[in-house]
């Protein structure tokens, strides 16, 4: 979620048998992760001088993305089908 920028835009990626993602890591650049899925391709990149307000995004991304993965196999290990329908929270 965008903050501070006054506008916010939403996208949505159909996880699927195709996507991917993936984490890179280069000696003289910054790192990329890369997200894969429904045709669209999303690289997240750094900026040139790193502040404490990215750290605080990259941790915040590790834990979403942790907290995901563990509802997903909870939902894959339940043998629930979904309805692809978005519920509120």
């Amino acid at each position: 979620m965008a903050r501070g920028t006054g506008r916010s835009s939403a996208l949505s990626l159909p996880i699927g048998q195709n996507a991917t993602s993936e984490f890179r890591s280069f000696a003289a650049r910054t790192p990329l992760l890369t997200v894969s899925a429904g045709g669209l391709l999303v690289t997240l990149t750094l900026p040139e001088r790193l502040r404490p307000e990215d750290v605080e995004f990259a941790r915040c991304l590790a834990e979403q993305t942790a907290a995901y993965a563990t509802e997903v196999e909870r939902l894959f290990r339940s043998g629930r089908r979904l309805s692809g329908k978005r519920r509120a929270a």
